[in-house]
């Protein structure tokens, strides 16, 4: 059977890892089609001197887990599965539907909300053989702060000719403020930056799109790794936690739309 690898991007939100790792323990130990796939899941957590980037992180979390795995997982830590598939994929798959379509731009003083095309979504939950990721280069390093990886990542495939496979999973959806647009509903500068960066890399085609910025060149070093101890009740699986640190740095455009955004310090599982 194909081994999995769960890769979850992580910074500063510790309610959510909380609620996340039993959620996602319990139901790989009981879900009819994937209690019997063989996984491990790695939570990658950058430091906070910088902007999250969650493209480096799965580029680097690919890095430390794909030589034991035949395909992986890019699983963010706020959507929790309530029927999902993640048996093995041919073809790069995102398997959310049922509750992406939509959330909140913040929890208070807003009743905006983000809305999300379906037919076109490819983030959230992810699957890929890890020989089409490599293929591709993985995620570009050089979205900070929010969004846009996932298009990027999208583009390098169809560019390459990958077909792309949709399953449609149930998620729950763990709201949060969205770092990708205001109270009123228009995007953020840290969303506008990404998007200028996303629209001139890809509008003159994928011979200009500087593919070889991805997973052969994030840099990166490890502060912390620790394995999480096995969950009464749960099958045994390998679950860790590493800290990173980036070598890598935003435009200073980025720098300066997400001044205001970027944590102090994180907080340990």
């Amino acid at each position: 059977m194909k081994r999995l690898s769960i890769l979850i991007p992580y910074r500063a939100r510790e309610a959510h890892l909380k609620t996340f790792v039993p959620t996602l323990r319990n139901y790989f130990t009981r879900d009819k089609l994937d209690r019997e796939i063989p996984y491990r899941a790695l939570i990658i957590e950058q430091s906070s001197e910088m902007p999250f980037n969650r493209g480096a992180l799965l580029n680097i979390g690919f890095k430390l887990g794909c030589d034991d795995t035949d395909y992986v997982c890019f699983h963010d830590v706020d959507f929790l599965p309530i029927w999902a598939d993640y048996r093995w994929s041919d073809v790069p798959a995102c398997i959310v539907w049922y509750g992406a379509e939509k959330r909140p731009i913040t929890l208070v003083r807003s009743k905006s909300m983000a809305h999300k095309n379906m037919e076109i979504f490819f983030g959230a939950v992810v699957l890929m053989p890890n020989s089409t990721f490599a293929q591709v280069n993985g995620y570009a390093n050089s979205y900070w702060g929010w969004g846009y990886e996932d298009s990027d990542l999208l583009n390098r495939l169809l560019a390459s000719g990958i077909q792309i496979g949709r399953r449609r999973g149930t998620f729950k959806r763990l709201d949060h403020d969205h770092r990708g647009f205001q109270p009123d509903g228009s995007m953020s500068p840290a969303g506008l930056t990404n998007q200028q960066l996303f629209l001139s890399r890809w509008s003159m085609g994928a011979d200009n799109a500087k593919q070889e910025d991805g997973l052969k060149t994030v840099s990166y070093e490890i502060l912390n790794r620790r394995s999480i101890g096995d969950m009464p009740g749960a099958r045994p699986a390998l679950w860790e936690k590493v800290t990173v640190r980036l070598l890598m740095q935003p435009s200073r455009e980025q720098q300066e739309a997400t001044r205001n955004t970027t944590p102090k310090s994180h907080v340990p599982l």
